[in-house]
């Protein structure tokens, strides 16, 4: 991913590129065009100089001076001096090959000629401009151009990485200023003493939303309190109302394994909503309520818990390789391993083994594997666990809620045949 500031760099530095570019494309163009015309300006006021100093069109003419040779031809009608030259014969080489109405340039010998052959009323007129000394002035003048060029290109490129670090340095303490703040129930808000228009208009906004945010958290937490309360409040009456259907003595032995099966359903409702308040809440671990749990015993206890509903005796293999001790909260540990268990149990016939070794806990059933959505919801965070993602139960969605308040690190693994291993990394702490 880029930076913003090699995006201002990178375009920075095409635009001074494309600009010198252009400028050493028109000042080229310019020069060569300026020394052109000075030199055809100059090539007009030989041929009008010549012509204009009692000029004979009759008279064959011949001069070459340094940087300048002039000729004149008169046609074969009017040349009648016997000591005039054929055409041929008269014409210096340079002007060989041309014909009448020629103008430009004429590389030979090392050296450029601009060259100028014009049609008279009775010859023709060769003019040549010995010009190498101005072509090679030019190729220095382009040199010395590129030379200033590839400067101000370096110059150019440097700037523009110190401009993008500067330009950018505001948006990274921005970013620093945001990742300083602490989530909590009141969180500080953004300095609003930002030099730049956008940066202060980012954390007024940002602010804006914190504020807003806030004032959500806060009504969900007041119908989270009121949840609590008016889910307690039946559950309570429920097992009342059980424990004085026990005490009445009037139910018969159906009617008493009916009861035994609300009380139990009760009493895991119960745990539930306890654990359920409590992970929702999101709070801060509670002292209180963090103890020295043996971890083999709670196992020990869940599968004495589950043996109402299932044959634990014949299909649960529970093997302690030494005794561990954790330091946690009883309830969430009881429900993480009631869910485990449980889960392993309902959902498949065969048998199920727990180890639990120093450092990890390990269940392990000979099921016909996880589906797809149970996998995602154990291996994957963001989005795939929120709870409307949850389609593989509420179970393992509480395992998962469960293990991160723990800081138990849960691991899917996978098994050489059937079935599915869920290996959990204890923390002690």
């Amino acid at each position: 991913m880029r930076s913003i500031s090699h995006r201002i760099y990178r375009t920075s530095a095409l635009i001074s590129l494309i600009s010198l570019i252009v400028v050493f494309l028109g000042v080229t163009w310019v020069s060569e065009d300026l020394e052109s015309t000075m030199l055809r300006v100059e090539l007009t006021q030989e041929r009008e100089f010549f012509l204009g100093e009692n000029f004979d069109p009759e008279q064959s003419i011949l001069r070459e001076t340094s940087g300048l040779i002039l000729a004149y031809i008169p046609n074969a009608k009017t040349r009648n001096k016997p000591n005039d030259l054929s055409p041929s014969s008269s014409v210096p080489r340079i002007f060989e090959g041309l014909d009448p109405g020629f103008s430009g340039e004429v590389y030979k010998n090392d050296e450029t000629y601009l060259i100028s052959v014009q049609e008279l009323q009775h010859g023709v007129l060769y003019l040549a401009r010995n010009i190498t000394h101005f072509e090679k002035r030019e190729w220095l003048f382009r040199l010395a151009l590129l030379i200033v060029i590839l400067l101000v290109a370096a110059v150019t490129a440097l700037f523009s990485i110190i401009e993008a670090k500067r330009i950018v340095k505001p948006l990274k303490l921005l970013s620093n200023e945001i990742e300083k703040l602490p989530v909590g129930a009141n969180m500080s808000r953004l300095p609003s003493n930002w030099q730049d228009a956008e940066l202060h208009s980012i954390a007024s906004s940002f602010n804006l939303f914190v504020t807003q945010l806030e004032a959500y958290v806060q009504r969900e937490k007041s119908l989270l309190n009121m949840a609590s309360h008016e889910f307690r409040t039946p559950l309570a009456v429920i097992s009342g109302a059980i424990d004085i259907l026990e005490t009445r003595g009037t139910l018969n032995t159906q009617d008493r394994a009916t009861v035994a099966r609300i009380r139990r359903a009760t009493s895991e409702m119960q745990i539930n909503v306890n654990a359920l308040l409590t992970l929702a809440r999101k709070e801060t671990v509670n002292t209180t309520a963090t103890q020295t749990v043996s971890l083999p015993s709670v196992i020990h206890q869940t599968i004495e818990d589950l043996s109402l509903n299932f044959a634990v005796d014949s299909r649960l293999n529970f093997i302690a390789h030494q005794p561990v001790e954790v330091h946690a909260d009883p309830a969430l540990v009881q429900m993480l391993l009631r869910n485990l268990l449980q889960n392993a149990l309902q959902h498949t016939s065969g048998k199920v083994y727990v180890e639990v070794d120093e450092n990890i806990l390990e269940i392990r059933d000979e099921g016909p594997g996880l589906t797809k959505a149970a996998h995602t919801l154990l291996t994957s965070t963001g989005p795939a666990r929120s709870p409307s993602a949850v389609s593989s139960g509420l179970g393992l969605y509480l395992v998962t809620l469960i293990a991160e308040r723990l800081a138990w690190p849960l691991e899917l693994a996978q098994p050489e045949g059937k079935g599915t291993t869920i290996r959990l990394h204890i923390n002690h702490h």
